[in-house]
């Protein structure tokens, strides 16, 4: 007889006996582990540097990315799919990042004088002044997080990798060359 949802509230099931079956292990897989690193590297990363930031300017990590593409995309503007299609966010999640931005002044909106139905972003003179403010931070926390626990060697093979794996240089201008860090 079946038992009613009410009936399997706090029941617990039993757990299988361990396998005594040998098998490698999959998580041992170097693909595994190196695409873990990544994660758990990009994760920490994004946690200490967007605190930081928002701690020392008061902007929020993904605000500053949203300022940061739109100020380096040629033009100085990119359309709402544009900019959806270089962050990590669906195109209704960018709307509504860019709804609180544009509410804070930082960022405009305006119509496409070559296709109606599309909308550009670009920045106010208060996004640019908050963008070039966070920058100068930005540029500090990352060495101390990032930069200053790498050689100039490990750093550029760093960059020649992740360029590789994201299909080539970013769109941006002079970001063709490698990344130099004065010392």
């Amino acid at each position: 007889m079946a038992k009613t949802k009410k009936e399997r509230i706090g029941t617990v099931t039993p757990m299988p006996a361990p396998s005594t079956k040998v098998t490698a292990c999959p998580t041992a897989d170097a693909r595994v582990v190196l695409f873990g690193l990544l994660l758990e590297t990009n994760a920490r990363l994004e946690r200490q540097l967007g605190a930081a930031l928002e701690e020392s300017v008061g902007l929020p990590l993904p605000w500053f990315e949203v300022l940061l593409r739109v100020h380096r995309s040629e033009g100085g503007y990119l359309s709402m799919s544009e900019l959806a299609a270089q962050t990590v966010y669906s195109s209704g999640g960018t709307t509504r990042l860019v709804d609180r931005i544009e509410a804070q002044g930082l960022v405009e909106r305006g119509a496409c004088p070559n296709d109606r139905r599309a909308v550009h972003v670009r920045l106010t003179e208060a996004g640019e002044r908050t963008l070039a403010t966070a920058l100068t931070v930005h540029t500090e926390h990352l060495e101390q997080f990032v930069t200053s626990k790498l050689t100039e060697s490990e750093r550029l093979g760093l960059e020649a990798a992740l360029r590789k794996l994201n299909g080539g240089p970013p769109a941006c201008a002079g970001s063709d060359t490698a990344i130099s860090v004065d010392a």
